[in-house]
């Protein structure tokens, strides 16, 4: 795991300052949602493993900080499929990137040419 996060730090560019500071929030957050933050973290990485990655990580756990503070389980905040929920920020962040961009323009141009 530690090679596929220092192969991240340079495929990415994210500083090592970020990702300490990404950790330490985690550290902080209550068991029961650390738990589950790192699982997510878990199946990103063997999932998604670029530099969406992070981006998608600290979208996450803002959302569990707002849970935690308006005292809400973590399975109420990600519902019982975290699997898709990771999914489903994921394809919300991705939507927001040059990369999502140009995928909904191909995706169009394609259901424009065929009518749909």
């Amino acid at each position: 795991m530690i090679d596929k996060i220092r192969g991240f730090y340079k495929d990415t560019k994210v500083s090592k300052q970020a990702w300490r500071g990404y950790r330490a929030r985690v550290e902080s957050l209550p068991d029961d949602y650390r738990f589950v933050m790192e699982q997510i973290q878990k199946f990103l990485f063997n999932v998604a493993m670029d530099a969406q990655s992070v981006t998608v990580l600290q979208a996450i756990l803002e959302l569990f900080e707002e849970g935690v503070a308006a005292h809400r389980p973590v399975l109420e905040v990600t519902g019982d499929d975290v699997a898709g929920f990771a999914r489903d920020v994921m394809t919300a962040i991705q939507a927001q990137t040059w990369a999502g961009k140009m995928s909904q323009q191909l995706n169009d141009r394609v259901a424009q040419h065929f009518g749909r």
